[in-house]
């Protein structure tokens, strides 16, 4: 069986896959004083209360970019699991070619979810996942990652909005009832989520407009796609745990 992790800067998610099934995952919030027993004990909870034994694990892959965090999983997968863990970057074998400049500063999540959805979409194929940060990852027809496109993401707008402004205050990001908020709460549930649906679909505009893809396939995963496909013009597909998925499969190859 195989464990991937993909410790990100706010949650970190946790599958546990049994060949190509995907057993069972869960998401913790991420924090950089987190030790390697605590989320070594975490785990190993997690395993038992599937009835499954720390030494039934295979193998470990990891994807990270919290830098402070990246030790303390590779010795967590050491020490609980008893697995040199691989660590995902540009310099693992892939099922897709790397083709930007400056390869080396590709988040970990996003390789793995450009070979997600290469590998279960085909190319050309457009990733945005909806995280701390929005990021676009796309790959063409020929399997090459070609580059993507950032952004802070919903809610690290909504925080950094309400820091700077007295009056306004953190909302759920959900669709309103209404475009037109008739109170505060509502106006900010409006702008901060059709706003988000707003920049995706003109983002895709112009990558479609510069690479010329006729037939690509739009999908979106992270914390906040879920349900985002049914406003947005663009994204067909909605995968929650692509993340995972991508993971596994680099893992597979290496």
């Amino acid at each position: 069986m195989l464990i991937a992790i993909d410790v990100g800067n706010t949650s970190i998610d946790i599958g546990l896959f049994s060949e190509k099934t995907l057993k069972d995952h869960v998401k913790i919030a991420s924090r950089r004083d987190m030790t390697s027993d605590e989320a070594g004990i975490f785990i190993t909870a997690w395993l038992q209360r599937m009835n499954i034994e720390n030494e039934s694990i295979e193998s470990v892959i990891i994807s990270s970019v919290v830098p402070p965090l990246t030790h303390k999983f590779e010795t967590t997968a050491k020490r609980y699991l008893g697995c040199m863990p691989v660590m995902v970057s540009h310099k693992i074998r892939l099922p897709i070619t790397i083709d930007i400049d400056q390869p080396e500063q590709v988040g970990a999540d996003r390789i793995a979810n450009a070979v997600g959805g290469f590998t279960k979409f085909a190319g050309p194929v457009i990733v945005v996942d909806f995280g701390t940060a929005t990021n676009f990852d796309i790959v063409n027809d020929k399997g090459v990652y070609i580059g993507g496109v950032l952004l802070p993401g919903p809610e690290t707008s909504m925080r950094e909005l309400a820091k700077r402004a007295a009056r306004l205050f953190e909302v759920k990001i959900e669709p309103p009832k209404k475009v037109v908020g008739r109170s505060t709460a509502e106006a900010l549930k409006s702008g901060f989520f059709y706003g988000t649906v707003g920049q995706v679909d003109y983002l895709i505009d112009k990558i479609l407009e510069e690479t010329g893809f006729t037939e690509c396939r739009i999908v979106a995963t992270g914390g906040l796609a879920a349900g985002i496909e049914k406003h947005s013009r663009h994204i067909g597909f909605v995968e929650p745990t692509l993340t995972l998925e991508g993971l596994r499969v680099i893992s597979e190859l290496n």
